[in-house]
């Protein structure tokens, strides 16, 4: 194989999650493949992107697995992005785990040799600002439960999906909501929220549906704009909200606007933040955008983009 295979391993992935992979059977399969590797672990986000930049920029073809959870994705996405001669591969070890629920059996991702022998699909991404995303912002109370959850995480109180839930239940039921101001179809709305998620990909939060018509390769965003709802209504619909069938809900039209849309700009009148793809920063103004065919992603061999 005339193609270099780089691991980027991030061993702080789902509270070490990352350190599960077996790296010593990893190389021999490589190895034994007669693959051409190396594995580089993650110091820092910047230093990540640093490095990747400086290796793209060779012009060699090159294939960059991100080892970790949809953080470490996002972050080989902005470094890799603008060279046409790098590959996105993936090995899901975070908490979530989101972004590969957008394929079919998602355990192949975890398979080397499935990797190795699969195919190569180009997939959109989002652009917000001047950073790209590669499964979805979720502002507002989405954004409180990935901080939320992360806490519970660190506590050890709970992991992975479970984590989430607990999360949505202890700050949902706190009725937030925050002001912003967007502008759809040069038309400017201002209202009351409690929560924006703009999808590429339809999971958020360990497994909650809440983009469920978004899909990798329509050019398009997926865009909830979701009004304060209490009580009763509130618990009437947040299953659906989890299963991805609050679409077809009557009650959820009092609440819901879901938009497919290229572009739209979203100001908040509030501080609050943002999670663009479990990365967490305080939210600003922002033009969010999508690139078509933005990224070269390997499907495992068994696997498939869900359409």
């Amino acid at each position: 194989m005339n193609m270099k295979h780089i691991f980027i391993v991030n061993p702080a992935a789902g509270v070490g999650a990352a350190k599960k992979v077996n790296m010593s059977e990893l190389m021999q399969k490589l190895k034994d493949a007669g693959v051409d590797y190396e594995i580089h672990r993650t110091l820092s986000k910047e230093e990540v992107a640093s490095w990747i930049k400086e290796r793209a920029s060779s012009g060699e073809e090159l294939r960059f697995y991100a080892v970790g959870g949809d953080g470490t994705i996002c972050d080989v996405v902005n470094a890799i992005i603008a060279f046409p001669n790098a590959q996105l591969a993936i090995m899901p070890c975070g908490s979530g785990n989101d972004f590969v629920k957008n394929f079919t059996n998602i355990k192949n991702f975890l398979d080397i040799d499935a990797q190795l022998n699969g195919s190569v699909e180009v997939i959109d991404a989002i652009k917000y600002n001047d950073e790209y995303c590669l499964n979805m912002l979720n502002i507002g109370a989405d954004c409180d439960i990935v901080v939320r959850s992360g806490e519970l995480r660190q506590k050890g109180v709970s992991s992975g999906a479970a984590s989430y839930a607990i999360a949505a239940m202890q700050i949902l039921t706190k009725w937030p909501k925050y002001r912003f101001s967007y502008t759809v179809d040069g038309v400017e709305h201002e209202e009351d929220l409690m929560l924006v998620a703009a999808g590429n990909g339809m999971f958020c939060g360990g497994g909650f549906k809440s983009c469920p018509k978004a899909r990798l390769q329509d050019g398009l965003i997926d865009v909830g704009f979701v009004r304060p709802c209490k009580g009763i209504k509130f618990f009437s619909l947040l299953p659906k909200y989890h299963n991805g069938t609050h679409l077809d809900c009557k009650l959820a039209d009092e609440f819901l606007v879901y938009k497919q849309l290229k572009e739209f700009d979203l100001k908040p009148l509030d501080d609050c933040v943002v999670s663009v793809d479990g990365e967490v920063s305080k939210f600003k103004p922002a033009h969010i955008s999508i690139v078509p065919s933005a990224i070269k992603v390997v499907v495992p061999r068994g696997s498939e983009i869900i359409k």
